[in-house]
């Protein structure tokens, strides 16, 4: 059943406001996917705080040229776009789309990507993707502060160490 004006006005507003709102939004086409795993992909995008809705060309243009997004053409695309637009982190959203497409790569493919309102390559959301986790990167942070400290400390405890080893010696014989 065909949708009436009034409620593309309401898609296209509610798109408009997620693009503006969304410091990152990748587009991706999906021609071949089983619902089973459009499920999947919304299910996980959900954990993540991650909208993944199916938009179509000419509202996805119009949105974006609403929301002051310039040079996004989705005409070259396939049929089927879908939008995973995110309001906090531009890394997960990349992670997410860029896994999936990786486990399912002859359905699903990245073909642009929007960095706080500026259209960006499709390398350059993959290079995103590809960075390690937050929690990886504080991870390595403490390791590196912590790693002078150790070594300050064992260097203290060499020799009290070497002086417990000759009276351990001593004291054998």
């Amino acid at each position: 059943m065909p949708k009436t004006r009034a409620q593309k006005e309401v898609q296209l507003t509610k798109l408009v406001g997620k693009l503006q709102s969304s410091k990152a939004v990748v587009l991706t086409e999906f021609t071949g996917l089983t619902m089973e795993d459009l499920d999947a992909l919304r299910a996980k995008a959900r954990k993540e705080g991650v909208t993944f809705q199916i938009a179509k060309n000419t509202l996805l243009d119009k949105a974006a040229k609403e929301a002051g997004i310039e040079g996004l053409v989705t005409q070259k695309a396939g049929k089927q776009i879908a939008v995973a637009t995110d309001g906090e982190d531009e890394v997960a959203i990349s992670k997410l789309i860029y896994q999936f497409a990786k486990d399912h790569s002859a359905k699903i493919k990245i073909f642009a990507g929007v960095l706080e309102k500026k259209l960006v390559p499709v390398e350059l959301i993959n290079q995103l993707a590809e960075l390690p986790s937050r929690e990886e990167l504080l991870t390595k942070l403490v390791w590196t502060l912590n790693s002078p400290v150790n070594g300050f400390v064992r260097v203290l405890n060499g020799p009290l160490q070497g002086f417990y080893n000759v009276v351990k010696a001593l004291s054998s014989k």
